[in-house]
Formats: structure tokens, sequence, C-alpha cells
């Protein structure tokens, strides 16, 4: 190689390495003292809205229908008629509001189809599905904060009311003391499950944390320790270890 171009490259890679660790020196660093307070972890998921009751009128052989009672949107009681197939009339088994009629009078409903369906409004819940990692900390009566993407500033509380498998998911049932207005089957909700609380223990931010170790100050001397953590939320974690103290300041990234 030409002698110049060999002096060349070899600036080239003196300036990119002396670049690199001039950029690895001066990333902005602060110190953050540790704390003692309370801490509160969640379960984040995304809840959908299900009817307790709802009732799909289907027959085992094909049918005629020859009279329909209600269209979709009507409210009816239990017992209220609902659509003549053949010569037999259907009626309704449950309160609630006509939310299908998928045939006209004078068709035919092929065998297992669903005919008309009527669906209870007042009687919800919530099912928001977890990976297997996450569910295994839910507990039934946990407490759960709710918050419908349109009513951001009216937040629900409920509860787990049950978790259970359905093909190959794994189901957190919740439900709301109360429901805001307006709220129909199918809609979706942000679902935060409280599964630990801790008053008055040593906090450190998250963000201090690298692979499980910590730069401690103390004293002003610096030190890279291991740290045991407890409950933790998005910001904040509680240390179980007793080598950081409240008074300890710990090294964070800006």
């Amino acid at each position: 190689m030409n002698k110049k171009w060999l002096l060349v490259f070899l600036l080239v890679a003196l300036v990119g390495a002396t670049s690199w660790v001039f950029f690895k020196k001066v990333q902005p660093r602060e110190r953050v003292k540790a704390k003692r307070g309370t801490v509160v972890e969640s379960i984040y998921g995304l809840g959908t809205v299900v009817a307790d009751h709802d009732f799909h009128l289907r027959t085992g052989v094909p049918v005629s229908v020859t009279k329909l009672f209600v269209s979709e949107g009507d409210k009816v009681e239990k017992g209220s008629p609902l659509v003549r197939i053949d010569e037999n009339t259907m009626v309704s088994p449950i309160v609630g509001a006509v939310s299908t009629v998928a045939y006209k009078e004078g068709e035919l409903a092929p065998a297992h189809a669903v005919i008309v369906s009527v669906m209870n409004l007042s009687k919800l819940h919530l099912e928001v599905s977890l990976e297997q990692q996450s569910v295994l900390r839910v507990k039934q009566g946990q407490n759960v904060v709710v918050s419908f993407e349109s009513l951001r500033n009216e937040r629900t509380e409920g509860i787990v009311k049950a978790i259970y498998p359905r093909e190959n998911q794994f189901i957190v049932r919740i439900d709301l003391n109360s429901w805001p207005e307006g709220v129909l089957p199918g809609m979706t909700a942000d679902t935060a499950i409280l599964v630990g609380r801790k008053s008055d223990v040593i906090l450190i931010p998250v963000r201090a944390i690298k692979a499980g170790l910590v730069t401690r100050v103390r004293n002003g001397k610096k030190e890279k320790l291991p740290v045991k953590l407890g409950v933790l939320d998005g910001e904040w974690a509680e240390v179980l270890s007793e080598n950081v103290a409240e008074s300890d300041e710990l090294v964070v990234q800006k």
C-alpha cells in the first residue's frame, strides 16, 4: 500500500477511535438519591367488555323464517317473542337488547346458523388476556384500575374475579364496581392489576440498575454493587439488599 494512503487510513482510524472514546466519556450522567417511600407494582393489559348473559337462537335443522317480531337494537323482556320459524314462535329467555337479526322473513336459515341474538347490556365484565409470566402473579381478589380510551378522565376501579385458560390463552375476568354510561360489549379499556404494594421501603430509580448492578456513591466513593430487588413500578424499585441506604446516591443515565 502507498505510504500516503496508509498514513491517511491510520489517521482516520485514530480519529474514529478518539471520537468513540470521547462519546463514551461525555455521555451525560447524574446522581439521584435513594429514598424511603411506597411503591406499587401493576400488570397492564387491554381488556375487552363482555356481556355476562347472551342468547343465540339456532336450530339443528334448516328452517324457514316466517315472521320477525324484533329488529336489531330492540329491547326485549324474558318471554318476548323473537321470531316464528315454520309454525313455532321462539321467545327470549333473557332480558336484553337484540344484537343480531341474521335473516329476513321468508328466508331459509341453514342448520346451526344464528338466527337472532339477544345480549344483556346491564350485566358486563372485562376479559384480559395475559402472557404466562404475568398471569402467574395475578390472584383472585386483587384490585384493578380501569380506563376507557374515550373516557380518560373517568377512571373506574374493579377486582379480579377469576383466572382461567381458554384456547391457549390465559384470561383474567375483572368485575367493575361501576360502569361508565354508554359502555357496550366489544369496547376496550386499559387495565392495571395491582399485584404488589410496599410502604416505608428504600427505593432506587429503575434507570440506575444495569444488569443487576448499581453504581453507589457513598462518602464521595463510587462503587458498583449487585442489588436484590422487590416490588417495582416503571420508575422506582424496592431494594431488598442492605448495601444501599436512604442517604446513598446512585449514578444514572440522563
